[in-house]
């Protein structure tokens, strides 16, 4: 799992160091920058996968990215502290340089790989060259590429890679999942679930080998719909969509098209597949999953993250006073997102908020709705002056 998060001048985010758990709820208001948050993440997945032209370009020029100043232009930086297995430790960053014009470059980028009692394998690249080489190989680093792209080919770097690429980031559409769909091989669910069929036949057809997964997703369905007893993968044409089985009272079970279905219903669905996937994420990040969701189902649907959280880490956004009062959240696992003057910071939370929440004095949801969710700014702020200096004195 990520570890820790620090981020320089993304979107809102100025300078932001954030702990992550195995579930990780963050809560703010609208605009506070939570989406900020997820997306940096998501922009390191789509730079090592695509490339950053092409990741900047889906976000509307490294100018919709960069965080404004009011002097010379601001470097973007990430780093991520990850835990990839037992005994084996992670260290990534990069720096992209932006240079007046829209234009920019990668001006630093270094990993680390950690092993008990073994030696540390690292590299380090300054304006694309290496001043701290992988040993027995020079790998060739293209002008918007990261190294560790080039460097996963090695055996070193290889956990790396393959981790930041299998994360997973989602805003479930569910007009998306109502519409016909381009046939896919089913593996991964896609951000907006507009692949849901396909996901749903490969999880259907994997369910001997994944602990009855397809099974399962049916029987959470029926016990948020009333009659519903299952939902199928179908063909129509050269498309493909799913039909849901709904017992109305007859012999026989009636069908319906998604066309037909709610978006509550559909969503759900979504975060289900996204949950129950046949390729297992590293990290499921998913914004807002009570939307368009009936208060009433608040509980199944944790629930099902919870279990999710058994094969990856996950990561939400919510305004739910239900999904923070849920009995598997902890507070030590909420984030406050709250905004000043346009920039975001991202707060455990304080000490009187936590005392309020163990004493039983308040829920945590009941703080959300009364606006008394106090972030500890002073832990925010020490954390990220922390994590500067001691990358300074690095590089010193």
């Amino acid at each position: 799992m990520i570890r820790q998060v620090y981020i320089r001048n993304y979107k809102s985010i100025g300078q932001a160091c954030v702990t992550l758990e195995g579930v990780t709820v963050l809560v703010g208001q609208n605009g506070a920058g939570k989406s900020n948050f997820v997306d940096a993440l998501s922009f390191v997945t789509d730079v090592l996968k695509d490339g950053l032209d092409l990741a900047f370009k889906n976000r509307g020029g490294i100018g919709a990215v960069r965080r404004r100043s009011g002097g010379h232009p601001n470097h973007i930086e990430i780093r991520l502290g990850i835990e990839l297995e037992k005994d084996i430790s992670a260290e990534y960053s990069f720096k992209i340089a932006a240079k007046p014009g829209e234009r920019y470059g990668i001006a630093e980028e270094n990993c680390a790989v950690h092993r008990l009692l073994k030696r540390e394998d690292v590299f380090q690249v300054k304006d694309g060259k290496f001043t701290k080489e992988i040993p027995g190989i020079k790998p060739k680093i293209e002008p918007d590429r990261l190294a560790l792209f080039a460097s996963s080919a090695t055996e070193e770097f290889r956990p790396v890679y393959d981790f930041l690429t299998a994360m997973r980031f989602y805003s479930i559409v569910p007009s998306r999942i109502r519409e016909l769909q381009d046939p896919d091989p089913g593996e991964s669910l896609k951000r907006d679930g507009s692949n849901a069929a396909a996901v749903l036949k490969h999880i259907a057809e994997s369910s001997s080998n994944r602990n009855g997964h397809y099974e399962r997703l049916c029987r959470l369905l029926s016990k948020v719909v009333p009659g519903l007893s299952g939902a199928q993968y179908h063909t129509m044409g050269q498309k493909e969509t799913i039909r849901f089985k709904q017992n109305v009272g007859l012999k026989y079970p009636w069908m319906f098209d998604a066309l037909n279905m709610s978006d509550g219903t559909l969503r759900l669905l979504g975060i289900l597949l996204a949950v129950y996937q046949s390729s297992v994420p590293t990290l499921i990040a998913i914004e807002e999953p009570e939307a368009t969701v009936h208060p009433g189902i608040t509980d199944v649907l944790v629930d099902v993250l919870w279990e999710g959280s058994k094969r990856s880490q996950i990561l939400l956004t919510t305004h739910s006073p239900d999904i923070l009062d849920h009995k598997h959240i902890r507070d030590d696992q909420i984030r406050v997102v709250s905004s000043q003057k346009g920039e975001t910071t991202i707060s455990p939370l304080a000490e009187s908020s936590r005392k309020a929440i163990r004493n039983e004095l308040y829920t945590p949801g009941e703080l959300l709705r009364s606006d008394e969710l106090v972030p500890d700014l002073t832990a925010a702020r020490k954390a990220t002056f922390q994590s500067s200096f001691l990358e300074s004195r690095k590089e010193e």
